[in-house]
């Protein structure tokens, strides 16, 4: 299971950096449009179009990551107080929810790209996107999404009966701790290099 785990980390990374490109050609865009217009007059077209775009790619292609990282927010003001094997059982049900949401996610994406292609809807714009482009983006971030929040499930499932102290350590919210661990080992990194 960690090799599988680990190979959909590596997709997940891959799609986060796809979606930070994204963000940063988005900039350049933007950039381009706002000279383009304060020194020649010109606009760029369709940038305000591209910025839905990628946010919605952002969104979608950075789901994966953020789980395997634990940053989805949880409410965990008195999960600490519970013992051991009840907070374990509560890590794999949050677990459970997050891949019932991601396959919920997936299956209304998936409809509205069927939906998109079957009529030939393009954009209202002066772009006319085929709609059907974004939304492949989109369903194939829910879809990678909804993968990796099953493998977790099913891992978290496995140490539950295994292994409760990496359980914990895997599925449970990041103790301030492990926070302040991470951002003081990034500053060092950074001020290192």
């Amino acid at each position: 299971m960690s090799a599988i785990l680990a190979l959909v980390r590596t997709l997940a990374s891959a799609l986060a950096i796809m979606a930070g490109a994204g963000v940063l050609v988005l900039a350049v865009l933007i950039l381009l449009d706002i000279v383009g217009r304060d020194l020649f007059g010109v606009s760029v077209q369709g940038t305000d179009e591209l910025g839905g775009y990628v946010l919605a790619f952002v969104g979608s292609l950075g789901l994966s990551l953020t789980l395997l990282n634990r940053g989805h927010p949880r409410i965990d003001i008195f999960l600490r107080l519970f013992p051991r094997p009840l907070r374990a059982a509560l890590h794999v049900l949050a677990q459970a929810s997050i891949a019932a949401l991601g396959l919920f996610m997936t299956w209304h994406a998936w409809g509205e790209l069927g939906e998109t292609i079957r009529f030939g809807a393009v954009t209202n714009t002066p772009l006319q996107t085929p709609l059907w482009v974004p939304q492949a983006v989109w369903v194939a971030g829910t879809a990678v999404f909804a993968l990796t929040a099953c493998l977790t499930t099913l891992h978290a499932l496995m140490l539950l009966a295994s292994d409760r102290a990496t359980l914990e350590h895997l599925y449970g919210p990041p103790t301030v701790d492990e926070d302040v661990a991470q951002y003081t080992h990034e500053e060092i990194a950074d001020a290192g290099h």
